[in-house]
C-alpha cells in the first residue's frame, strides 16, 4: 500500500473523536475520580441483581450475601501481637477464658419489656 492509496485522515479523525470520552479539566485524584456515567455502572454479579454502584451501601444491606472463599482471606495475619503479650503480663480473667457471648439485659431478653425502663 502507498501514501497515495491511505484513506484520507478527516474521517479517521471523526470516528476518533465520537468514541471518546468527555474529558474533564481536573479531574481530582485519578484513583477515585469516575469519569463515567453513573447511570451506566451497575453491578455484574450473579448473586445480586443488577444495581447502581454509587451509593449502593446500606447498613441494611450489611451481610446480606453469605461470604465466599473469594471474598474472605485464608489466613488472617496479624501486625502485632499486642493483645497476645497483654495477655501474658496479666492473665486471662476469672475463670480461665476469654467472654465472647453477647452481654444481655433484661431489654434484650425480653421484647414485651422493652419499653418499661
Amino acid at each position: 500500500m502507498t501514501s497515495a492509496e491511505t484513506l484520507p485522515t478527516s474521517t479517521n479523525n471523526e470516528k476518533i473523536k465520537s468514541v471518546q470520552l468527555p474529558s474533564c479539566a481536573n479531574p481530582g485524584n485519578p484513583v477515585f475520580s469516575c469519569m463515567l456515567d453513573p447511570k451506566t455502572l451497575t453491578t455484574n454479579n450473579f448473586l445480586t441483581n443488577p444495581q447502581l454502584l454509587l451509593f449502593k451501601t446500606t447498613s441494611s444491606e450489611y451481610g446480606a450475601i453469605p461470604p465466599t472463599s473469594q471474598m474472605v482471606p485464608c489466613t488472617y495475619h496479624p501486625k502485632d501481637e499486642s493483645f497476645t503479650k497483654h495477655l501474658l503480663i496479666c492473665g486471662l480473667t476469672q475463670h480461665n477464658y476469654i467472654n465472647t457471648a453477647i452481654d444481655r439485659s433484661r431489654v434484650y431478653d425480653y421484647p414485651d419489656m422493652q419499653h418499661t425502663l
